[in-house]
């Protein structure tokens, strides 16, 4: 998921970088370029997550909850960036010349198989609520 959403950013980011309109490029207006930040943050956070999850599983500690919340969050992301670097290239991302078409259609299936993100919101809401009694 996460080269996948790495590589749609970075379809995107080379895109705001060289296409030009109104004689700047267009990664210099703030409704391209505060996307593009948004972007490079959600990928910091997945991987940052993902990095927790796995330390837990080697350390023996990692909970039903842990899985739960990187699998829903690294799955939306993906969906997040994908859809926002179609956005910012415009109709060229959905032709097949670029790679964002086909990580936006293959996003759709990582938050359906191993657990919907409904499931895992449901892992994790139970979770939190449990040792309230609810």
């Amino acid at each position: 998921m996460s080269l996948s959403a790495e590589r749609a950013f970075d379809t995107a980011l080379k895109y705001a970088s060289t296409r030009e309109q109104f004689g700047q490029k267009i990664g210099k207006f703030q409704g391209v370029s505060f996307p593009l930040a948004d972007m490079s943050l959600e990928i910091k956070l997945a991987n940052l997550l993902l990095m927790e999850t796995s330390w837990k599983i080697d350390q023996g500690t990692v909970t039903p909850v842990d899985c739960a919340m990187a699998k829903l969050y690294c799955t939306e992301m993906l969906a997040r960036v994908a859809d926002q670097a179609i956005q910012t290239v415009g109709g060229m991302g959905l032709m097949e010349d670029l790679p964002l078409e086909r990580i936006w259609r293959d996003s759709r299936v990582e938050r359906i198989w191993d657990g919907t993100s409904e499931i895992q919101r449901h892992i994790i809401s139970r979770a939190l609520l449990r040792p309230l009694g609810a």
